[in-house]
Parts: C-alpha cells; sequence; structure tokens
C-alpha cells in the first residue's frame, strides 16, 4: 500500500464516520476534519506532482466561503469544517466542481428527506414520536451529502481502481 493509497483509505473513512454521526447525533467531530487533512497530507506524499500550492490554496478559499456562509446561516460549523477538510484534496482547478458535486448531493437529500418528512406527517407520525432525523423541521444531516458529492468527485478526479 502507498501513502497515496493509504490517503484515500483515510478520506473513505473520515467521510463515512462524518456522515454516521451526522444522522446519528447531528454534529460531527472536529478530529474528522483533522484526519481529512491529514490524508491529504499522505496523498500528497504519496503523488509525485502533487501541486502542494493549488491544494492548499483551494482549502483556503473554501475556508474563507465557509466562514461568511456560517455568519450568514447557510452552512453549519461542522459542515464548513469538513468541506474545507475535502476542499484541501481539490486544486484551484476542481474546487468549483467539488462544490456543485456537494451541492447537487445536497439538493437530493434535502428533497428525499422533505418526501419522507411530510410522508410521514401525512401518515400521523410526527413530533416526539417520530425520530428526529424525519421530524418535519428538522436539520439536514449535510455530512451525508458532502460524502456522497466527494464520492462522485473523487470517482472523477482520484486515482481509485
Amino acid at each position: 500500500m502507498t501513502l497515496a493509497d493509504a490517503g484515500l483509505i483515510v478520506l473513505a473513512l473520515s467521510l463515512i464516520a462524518a456522515a454516521g454521526f451526522d444522522l446519528w447525533k447531528f454534529e460531527i467531530p472536529d478530529t474528522l476534519t483533522i484526519t481529512i487533512i491529514g490524508g491529504a497530507l499522505l496523498f500528497g506524499f504519496g503523488t509525485p506532482g502533487f501541486d502542494w500550492a493549488s491544494h492548499a490554496a483551494a482549502g483556503g478559499a473554501f475556508f474563507a466561503f465557509g466562514l461568511l456562509a456560517f455568519t450568514r446561516g447557510w452552512l453549519g460549523g461542522g459542515d464548513v469544517k469538513i468541506m474545507t477538510g475535502c476542499a484541501c484534496w481539490a486544486t484551484l482547478g476542481t474546487l468549483i466542481e467539488q462544490q456543485i458535486m456537494v451541492a447537487i448531493a445536497g439538493g437530493g437529500l434535502a428533497l428525499l428527506l422533505m418526501l419522507v418528512r411530510r410522508s410521514l406527517a401525512f401518515a400521523g407520525i410526527t413530533g416526539e414520536g417520530a425520530p428526529r432525523l424525519v421530524r418535519v423541521g428538522a436539520d439536514l444531516p449535510y455530512a451525508v451529502a458532502i460524502a456522497a458529492g466527494m464520492a462522485v468527485w473523487a470517482w472523477r478526479h482520484l486515482p481509485i481502481a
């Protein structure tokens, strides 16, 4: 196993864990952002010609946007941290595509949860009797969308074989 392979495994496991925590507690542990960035470092050390400056700039650019999004209430703090870590996997040339993939996955997740939540409400399953995930008005576990969008992006831009 190469360092690049190890980095890819760390990324995948970290995103799965982030999605799981977000579904379970609607929170994302800070340590998962660190492991995602650590995975990017491993990948970089194991990849000849890795463009360190572009990857760092992509992470910094998303962090700047993420601060704005957080202060406006568009994204939660955990989502911004995880997405900043994921942005370190992109270059400046692929960052926008990465975020578009995540946004599309987020839209799909939002539509799915709206349908499920409204269907259950129509069936009379609401309030405290319903699991938090499917309660009308509950938060969106966006780490699920981040993981899905990153999977599609990674399939297109990372050497996954």
